[in-house]
C-alpha cells in the first residue's frame, strides 16, 4: 500500500456520477477535494 500524506477539506467515496458532481462543485468552491473509486470513474451503472 502506498503512503501518501496529504491535507484535504473533503474525502468523496465513490466516483460515481454523484461523487464527480460533488467533487467538481466543491473543488470550483475552492475546497481540496479527494475523489477516492475502487473502479474506473464514472464506468459503473449511474
Amino acid at each position: 500500500m502506498i503512503n501518501i500524506s496529504a491535507d484535504y477539506d473533503v474525502i468523496i467515496l465513490g466516483g460515481g456520477i454523484n461523487g464527480c458532481a460533488t467533487a467538481r462543485k466543491l473543488s470550483q468552491e475552492g475546497k481540496r477535494v479527494c475523489l477516492l473509486e475502487r473502479f474506473t470513474i464514472c464506468s459503473g451503472t449511474s
